[in-house]
């Protein structure tokens, strides 16, 4: 059966449900609803403009070689504003960053590895934040699908949304669907995605930090919506069961399993669904449905396909 012969059927079955709430849809960010991810994105926006209040060396005291880190840091901040990225030792401590994220992520430390880049953001207003969130969104949409170099590694750069999502959502929406968003990014730039595909932010859950004074903390709020961490958020929002779950991630079982009826996996990375469903001992049934060659759109505005 195609994806969209049974979205149709899975729809026909809640309409003929009587119920006095409206039926639940949750969505992954990252390579589901965009090719890409917003949250490293973001990671990387922030490294090349030299945005920073506060030394990584400070916000992760576990750094090994925290003191070098510190003085790295204090060297470009020293700088004229806007030219950290011209000083001499700007790679270098780009290079200690993307090693603590990436060597964590590769030790099996993704919630931590994750939560550790947004912390990052200490310092800021939540204004600033947005803007910079903002600022990335728009900036990976409308370049190039391409590389960057930084801190000695060719990163990727450029994003879409998937047509097929999209088209999966605006049905959902149509039919009465309350559709939410659960990221283990940054809160604030999986806002944007959703926003701009008429999802409000009130229904976005990401990895989000404390305020005080008007700043934001290096105290992350738990918990960390990442692996296990994903159902636990969405509960303290929504604690009714999602009908469906859609999402590309391994890390995302937990909640594709907490689905009540519909799982959709999007293949937008090289993990055939064969090995994404033997690596993590599931039988695949009538309950999920595979995107498997997903269309990326290249027009960054998507508001026409979104009410057509």
């Amino acid at each position: 059966m195609s994806w969209s012969t049974a979205l149709v059927e899975f729809l026909k079955n809640h309409e003929r449900r009587s119920t006095s709430s409206s039926p639940i849809a949750v969505f992954d960010c990252d390579g589901t609803v965009i090719s890409g991810d917003i949250g490293e994105a973001m990671l990387y926006t922030q490294i090349e403009e030299f945005h920073f209040r506060v030394s990584p060396g400070t916000i992760w005291p576990d750094h090994p070689r925290r003191k070098e880190l510190d003085e790295l840091y204090e060297s470009l901040a020293g700088l004229p504003p806007g030219s950290g990225r011209e000083g001499e030792d700007f790679q270098q401590f780009a290079a200690m960053i993307l090693s603590w994220y990436f060597d964590q992520l590769r030790d099996g430390l993704v919630a931590k590895a994750c939560t550790d880049i947004v912390r990052l953001l200490a310092g800021y207003t939540i204004d600033e934040v947005r803007a910079l969130a903002r600022r990335t969104v728009e900036r990976e949409l409308a370049s190039p699908i391409t590389t960057r170099n930084l801190g000695g590694r060719e990163l990727p750069m450029g994003s879409r949304y998937i047509q097929e999502i999209l088209e999966l959502l605006r049905n959902l929406l149509r039919h009465g669907f309350e559709v939410w968003a659960v990221s283990g990014s940054n809160r604030w730039s999986v806002e944007h995605v959703f926003e701009r595909i008429g999802i409000p932010p009130e229904r976005v859950v990401g990895i989000e930090l404390r305020e005080r004074d008007g700043l934001v903390t290096p105290e992350a709020r738990s918990p960390i919506p990442v692996g296990e961490g994903k159902i636990e958020a969405l509960r303290e929002r929504q604690p009714a069961i999602p009908a469906l779950v859609a999402s590309d991630s391994p890390y995302d079982i937990p909640l594709l399993l907490h689905a009540g009826d519909l799982r959709v996996r999007v293949k937008s990375g090289n993990l055939p669904a064969t090995d994404f469903f033997r690596n993590n001992n599931i039988t695949p049934d009538e309950s999920w449905i595979l995107i498997e060659n997903p269309t990326f759109i290249e027009n960054e505005d998507v508001t026409w396909l979104m009410q057509q």
